[in-house]
């Protein structure tokens, strides 16, 4: 058996343990320019009980420059 000593515990079903991976994520978004699809790979908290998923800062930051990214594409 694993060892979770010190593993972060689910903040949704608070029985879990959370483990981080890279998931790509789709989206699309209207901007002041127009509209836009985007694909980015984030790091993504999973619960490994509940499947519960979540991302931190560092994650948003990189969604928001896949966006800004694409906008700059848009004439």
């Amino acid at each position: 058996m694993a060892d979770n000593q010190g593993a972060e515990v689910c903040a949704f079903c608070n029985r879990g343990s959370v483990v981080t991976r890279a998931e790509e994520l789709a989206f699309h978004q209207s901007t002041s320019r127009g509209y836009i699809r985007c694909k980015v790979t984030i790091p993504i908290s999973v619960c490994e009980r509940c499947g519960a998923k979540s991302w931190d800062e560092a994650a948003e930051a990189l969604i928001e420059e896949a966006a800004r990214r694409e906008q700059d594409k848009l004439q």
